[in-house]
């Protein structure tokens, strides 16, 4: 449960980036197809057009049919009609004609002043620019603003993806091994360094050293390990956190702590609890910690030894120091504690 918690927090970040993404389609959805916006040319843009069409009769064109594809036959050419005659009306007749040309490329009959009847067969500028039946738009290009939407959505969600599967887990590999690393080095005693160690550190399939301290007044102490190979594999975590205490105010009064040790193979978490000497001896907090793991009276120099499917640790407390406090009874918090954890592998420490 302490892992799928701490996972659901690492990746609390995904449910913004989700919204964020359904926001982005829903709003390219709506613009594009559901309220796209138009736009409804008038008579200047008309006359533009026309404009246009005497310097490329095929260019124009097309351009002109993708505009009006919107307006019925009718509203064409009730815009041409009236372009027309607001242009012979202020004696641009030149201008006039270019537009009559314009709507009979198009195919759009018009009446009053300037008007000409549609091409022939053999007009020219029908020639030039046949008309597609019916003036319908490409389906290609209507599918075109939804395609986009959807190879955007598919390029970050794939983003999204090797994010969380390849980047976050390296992240996190690596800020674990930022936080065990400093305890590491500033528990060992300065006689230690120069000292055997009890314990191998290279021993076949061995997964490092740590130490885990604690120290009265850190009322919040919870550290974790994590196990992984030389190729960086992560294969599970350990630590020690704490599990009880008594009386009241502060700094808290530690009584015992959790060891534990998860298994990524073995989906499980093993847990023993060291004890004070007064919680050891306390029937009623035994009876309340036993449900969380075996109870360990606290012991300088004792080793503790926790299995799962493929890990073990062997873990060895060297500094122990009890609180002196008139308001308690003897030895029954700790001032100190501090536990050297040599997790291996066991498959390999078998062989």
């Amino acid at each position: 449960m302490q892992k799928l918690i701490e996972l659901l927090q690492r990746s609390i970040w995904l449910g913004p980036l989700i919204g964020l993404i359904v926001g982005i389609v829903i709003g390219l959805i709506i613009g594009w197809v559901v309220l796209p916006v138009s736009w409804t040319p008038n008579v200047g843009d008309v006359a533009s057009m026309a404009d246009a069409y005497q310097t490329n009769p095929a260019a124009a064109t097309a351009f002109a049919r993708s505009s009006l594809a919107g307006l019925s036959k009718e509203e064409q050419s009730r815009l041409f009609t009236e372009a027309i005659r607001s242009r012979t009306a202020a004696g641009n007749t030149l201008q006039a004609g270019s537009i009559t040309a314009l709507a009979q490329s198009l195919g759009v009959s018009v009446g009053g002043a300037g008007a000409v009847p549609p091409p022939g067969p053999t007009s020219p500028t029908a020639q030039r620019t046949p008309t597609p039946a019916g003036g319908a738009a490409s389906p290609l290009t209507s599918l075109l603003p939804l395609i986009i939407i959807f190879v955007v959505v598919a390029l970050i969600a794939a983003a999204a993806l090797v994010f969380v599967t390849r980047v976050l887990p390296q992240l996190r590999a690596g800020q674990a091994m930022r936080r065990s690393q400093p305890a590491a080095t500033a528990a060992a005693p300065p006689t230690a360094r120069a000292a055997p160690p009890t314990a191998p550190t290279t021993t076949p399939g061995g997964l490092g050293r740590f130490v885990a301290s604690y120290g009265l007044g850190n009322d919040n102490y919870d550290t974790s390990f994590s196990l992984e190979t030389p190729r960086q594999e992560f294969l599970g975590e350990c630590g020690m956190g704490i599990s009880e205490t008594i009386g009241e105010g502060k700094p808290d009064k530690v009584t015992a702590f959790d060891l534990w040790l998860f298994d990524k193979a073995d989906v499980r978490t093993v847990t023993q609890i060291i004890m004070s000497e007064y919680a050891f001896n306390d029937q009623g907090l035994r009876s309340k910690l036993a449900a969380k793991g075996e109870a360990i009276l606290a012991e300088k120099g004792k080793i503790i030894a926790l299995e799962t499917q493929s890990l073990r640790i062997a873990a060895q407390i060297v500094e122990l120091v009890y609180a002196n406090n008139a308001s308690f009874p003897a030895n029954s918090h700790f001032q100190k504690l501090t536990v050297e954890i040599v997790p291996a592998l066991k498959e390999v420490v078998a062989a």
